[in-house]
This record gives C-alpha cells, structure tokens and sequence, in this order.
C-alpha cells in the first residue's frame, strides 16, 4: 500500500494533496525498551542464535546509524518536500512494518499527518507511543509548579510519604526530588517487574488501582544514591503519576484530558484503554513471518501507557510550541526550563537533559541547534519524536510491528527532521565535530573486565588490544587521540564496513578513582550508552543448588524467568529474560555475593546496582528479584 498523502489539519494555499478515499487516520505510541538489544524467538537453537547474535550487533549499531545528507533543495518547496518525506515513510512501510502513523510539522503551524496499513477502515485506530508519555508528564508537572501545587526541586517525600519506608544502599543518601526523577537520576530502581504487564482483557478501574498501588511497594524496594549516575526508570514515572494525582486532587486520565489533550485539541489520546470513537491498532510481531500480540497493557501509566494518533501529535506539538507566545500547555518560562539542559551526574559526560526531553546538539555552520525528542518502545509498538524548539518544525514516526524492520523508523524520523529543517531555514546541520583530545588514551593499568549496561566486556592486551562486546571481539585502533573499532566477522574474513561502527570512539579514564571506558560516536554523546567500569571478580558463589534456572508462574510477567550460573570470567552471572511484544529477549548481569542470601548486579545505569535474594522455601531454591519471586527447578 502505497502512503497516504498527508492531512492538514488547517487550510494552506500550498496544502498536501488530500486523499480520495477518506479513511481515518491512525497513529502509534511506544515506549523506551527494557533491553538494549533485539529480541530473539524463544525456540531457537544454538547456531540459530550464533547467526541472530551477529544481526544483533548489527541492528544496534543500525538503530544509531549515520545518514547520508540529502543531496536536493527543499527550501520552500512544499511539493518536492511532501515527496521526499513521503517516499521515506514508504520505505519504513516496506521493510516490513504492518501499520504506520506519522506526523511533520514544517514551522508554519500547519500538521501534515497520515497513516498506511489500517486494518480496519473507517475506524480510527491508536498507536502506543510508550516512553513518549514521558513528556507530557514532565509538562504536567511544570504546570502544576506554575500554579504553585508543588516545585520540581521539593523531596517527593513530601508527596509520597511512603518514601520514607524505603531501604537505601547506602547510608545518609541526601532526599530525592522530582527533578531528579525527570532526569532519571533519582537512584530508584529501573523497572518493578512485578505487575508491570497486565492481562490483555484488563479494565481500566483495574489498570488504575494497580497504578495507584505504587506507593505501597516502596518498602519493598531499595534505593541507590541519588545524583550519582544516570539510570532509565520507570518506575519513577510511574510515581510521579501519583504525585500528580496527589496535587492536583483528580485522576490521572482526568488530569490528561482537561490540561494536556483537550488544550491541545487531541481527541483521540488516552492514558488508559477504552476511548469512545477510537481503538488500539492490532499490534505484530516476527522476523519473517508476523504473529499478532496481545494489547500491551501496562500498570506504570505515565511512564508509557500513552496512546494516541499522528494528527493528535501534530496538534499536541503545534501547541506546545504555541507556549512560546503564552498560549501553549506552558508559560513561555517553563517551556524554556523543560529545553533548559538539566544539571545530571558526572557520570552522564556528554549526555544532556531536559525534563524529561532528550537533547542532542547540531550544527549549522557556527552556530549550535539543539535537536530535542524521545524515543518510545512498548513491544511491538515502536515510536520516536523529535522537533526544534527554536524553527518549530517536528517528525513524529511510529509502528506496530516488532521485527528487523523496527530499526528503520529512528532513521527514517531524524532524516525526515533534517528534512523539515531546510524546508523552514534553507540551512542543512551537520553533526558537531567530537570534542578535542589531545592525548591518547593509555591501556596500562585498564586491561580486565569490566561491565556496563550492554553486558561483561573484556579489555585484551594484543596488536591490536581488543575488547569483547556483544560476543565479539572489536580491535582497538588509535584514531583521534582516542581509541577507534574495527570488526571482522567470521573468522577475520569479513570486515564489516558500517558509519556508527567506524565512527565510534571508546575513552578509558578514572571516574571517581574507578578505571572506566565510554563510547560515543558523531552522532551519539558520550555517556549516552551508559560507561563500563573496571570489577574484579572474587569468585565467590552461592550454595550450588541456587545456580539454576528460575521461574515465574505470573504469564504476563515482564520477566519470564532468570537463570544464575557461574560465570567464565569468576562473576555469578545472572541471565535475565524478558517477555516483549511476543518475542523473548535476555540481558546478561553480572552479580557478586553480596552474603549468603543477598546477590549485587554490579555496574551503574539501568537494571544495575540491583539486588536479588536467595532463599529456600520447603526445600527449594527461590530468588526474588524486582518485586518478583522465582521459583527454582
């Protein structure tokens, strides 16, 4: 099916063909993946999974890849650039991605918006647009600091007494405030698994009060020290929906609809799951062969439960851009502090923050823009954002399939934003050039293991020294007073020849006394990939009838389950699987004995830091992880 051409939604002497056959327009929300790499069949062998280990790597460096400039003129020229933009979605629809919505906004306040593969005509369809959600929960809040209900910098205890309850690592960590958790770098846990997915068939008086028991799960759980690093969590949305709750003294949805949906004319957004007029599209599922899912339905509503269609996101960013001029969801001084780049860790080197919104810097010519968006992962639903506040132009892309074809809407959306971009300014932006670095790194001293967020990474002398990731071992070549990576697949045959892959940077430094590397690359800031640092395994393990595999009897958990086991390297590696969108994908953590009953994930950044228990009930091993209890074989 070829694209539909776009609807505006207000009159243009140069408006967007409009389509013959009238169908309803659709769109899609996701939300911020739980795992970092691509998800596998659950029933796949072991050399199936060699081979799907290297399409792996390969789509997470394609998920971050570099895109060729656009070689023609679109400036002011609506027609060569509704072709362009056009030709872009129809190349996202035929990599296989069932159904598609899409929104541009081009700085002159008009919405281009449209959808392509509705499976039901006539019916106007919702996209899940998942971690996206986050954004209208920052702008609720500021609304809420504007009317003086609360001020981002406050302790959330003040509103959340139940923090009070919780266990920390440590001993006097400082207070938490809403403004940490904006930045995620509240030291909260990542994810509580436990009920984070909900049955298919959930009604929404039941969605609600699993969202409003949030706060009594607070004693549960341990916190790490807040404004160390940088750690993604959902969990901290999903408690800042009650603050919001809390403060405004009605319901959440209610609270949606009155000040974000119906300011902005969305008439077919909703947090929860029943919309009069409207329906979720089916989502799918499959590397070659798609399988419809189940309705995600989740417990953490403002953390990514949003759903919503291209035209309403064109309305709610139209909108919010009109806040500039003091008539938008914001006043113009809080629309400049969601921009405003947020104070973070040391440990977020170059990554910069708003609240929530993702920064990330151009340049066009000598002068810097800061491109602002999110990206969205509910599984199978997969969305991104992004839009300059400054020219008013915006690109909103999302489907509902999770498949190879996933990894081309992130690409397609940046390339259509630099597209809008010349449209309004005639200028094109270029990624900024790396930092200056006068000295080259040095490995003395920093050979070992190391873990971070994408796993256990081992740093090998050698000409050239090489590090492991993902499986494979990527050689270390001095490149910009830094050190560059070269990969050879299939026993150093095959170089593989890709512009992330080539255009990555690995630093080895100390961070707090601790030898650490990070990756970065032209169009990814440092720190933004997380950091790995320097652990020494002990060798320590638990009694032998804890490493096993352990299960959950909840079948809509997030978790499926968790196998622990000795690591090669002298770790106790913990195997983490998760549920996604009908297709299964692990993390591997690397833990340490912490005392007979207490392992510790190590590392810093998103599901690191953790704990897992240990114990035995009626003779059987069981591990409680996440707010999870594991039963063992």
């Amino acid at each position: 099916m070829k694209p539909r051409s776009p609807k505006n939604t207000q009159s243009s002497p140069k408006s967007s063909v409009k389509n013959k056959n009238k169908e309803k327009e659709e769109s899609l929300l996701p939300f911020h993946p739980l795992p970092l790499s691509f998800p596998l069949p659950a029933s796949l062998n072991r050399k199936s999974k060699s081979f799907f280990l290297i399409l792996n790597i390969l789509f997470f460096l394609q998920c971050s890849s570099l895109q060729e400039k656009p070689k023609e003129v679109y400036h002011k020229d609506l027609t060569a650039t509704e072709k362009v933009v056009l030709s872009k979605i129809e190349e996202v629809e035929n990599s296989g991605i069932k159904s598609l919505s899409y929104m541009y906004l081009l700085g002159d306040g008009v919405v281009h918006s449209g959808s392509l593969g509705v499976d039901k005509k006539g019916q106007i369809q919702r996209f899940k647009i998942g971690s996206i959600t986050k954004l209208f929960t920052g702008i609720a809040l500021l609304q809420l600091q504007e009317n003086g209900k609360l001020k981002l910098d406050d302790p959330v205890s003040k509103y959340l007494p139940e923090l009070v309850g919780m266990s920390s690592r440590g001993q006097k960590y400082r207070e938490i405030t809403i403004r940490d958790i904006l930045t995620h770098q509240s030291g909260l846990p990542s994810d509580r698994a436990s009920g984070f997915f909900l049955s298919p068939n959930t009604k929404d008086p039941e969605i609600l009060a699993a969202f409003r028991s949030l706060p009594q799960t607070l004693s549960q759980m341990e916190r790490n020290e807040p404004g160390k690093a940088h750690s993604y969590s959902n969990f901290g949305f999903g408690l800042l929906g009650i603050v919001i709750e809390r403060t405004s003294g009605i319901g959440i949805e209610e609270y949606f609809q009155k000040n974000l949906f119906s300011k902005a004319g969305m008439k077919h957004s909703t947090l929860l799951e029943l919309n009069d007029g409207s329906e979720l599209v089916t989502g799918y599922s499959g590397l070659f062969w798609k399988t419809e899912t189940l309705r995600p339905v989740i417990r953490d509503l403002t953390a990514g439960s949003l759903s919503t269609t291209g035209e309403d996101m064109g309305l709610f960013m139209k909108t919010f851009f009109q806040s500039k001029r003091g008539n938008g969801l914001l006043s113009p001084s809080s629309f400049f502090e969601f921009h405003r780049i947020q104070k973070g860790p040391s440990s977020n080197f170059q990554m910069k923050l708003g609240l929530p919104v993702l920064m990330e810097e151009k340049k066009s010519g000598e002068k810097s823009i800061w491109i602002s968006g999110h990206s969205g992962s509910l599984p199978p639903f997969f969305a991104d954002l992004l839009y300059d506040p400054e020219s008013e132009t915006a690109s909103f892309l999302v489907g509902n399939t999770l498949s190879f074809a996933t990894a081309s809407i992130r690409p397609a959306n940046k390339d259509i934003l630099d597209i809008t971009y010349e449209y309004k300014t005639g200028f094109k932006w270029e990624d900024p050039p790396l930092p200056e670095r006068k000295k080259q790194n040095r490995l003395d001293g920093f050979y070992g293991l190391y873990v971070s967020p994408l796993g256990i990474h081992e740093v090998k002398p050698g000409n050239p020294p090489k590090i492991e990731m993902m499986g494979f071992d990527i050689d270390l070549v001095e490149k910009d007073n830094r050190f560059g990576t070269n990969l050879r697949l299939f026993f150093g045959l095959i170089p593989v020849k890709e512009k992330t892959l080539e255009s990555m940077r690995i630093e080895f430094e100390a961070w707090e006394g601790t030898p650490i590397f990070t990756m970065y690359s032209l169009n990814a800031a440092k720190g933004s990939w997380g950091f790995g640092v320097l652990a020494k395994p002990d060798y320590r393990l638990p009694e032998k009838s804890f490493l096993t595999t352990y299960q959950t009897k909840d079948p809509y958990s997030l978790i499926s389950r968790v196998e622990l086991k000795e690591d090669k390297h002298g770790f106790v590696n913990a195997t983490v699987y998760y549920s996604l969108g009908g297709m299964e994908n692990s993390n591997q953590l690397p833990c340490q004995l912490e005392s007979e009953s207490t392992l510790r994930i190590l590392g810093f950044g998103r599901n690191l830091g953790e704990r897992m228990d240990l114990k035995k009930v009626d003779g059987k091993p069981v591990l409680v992880y996440s707010g999870i209890q594991f039963l063992g074989e």
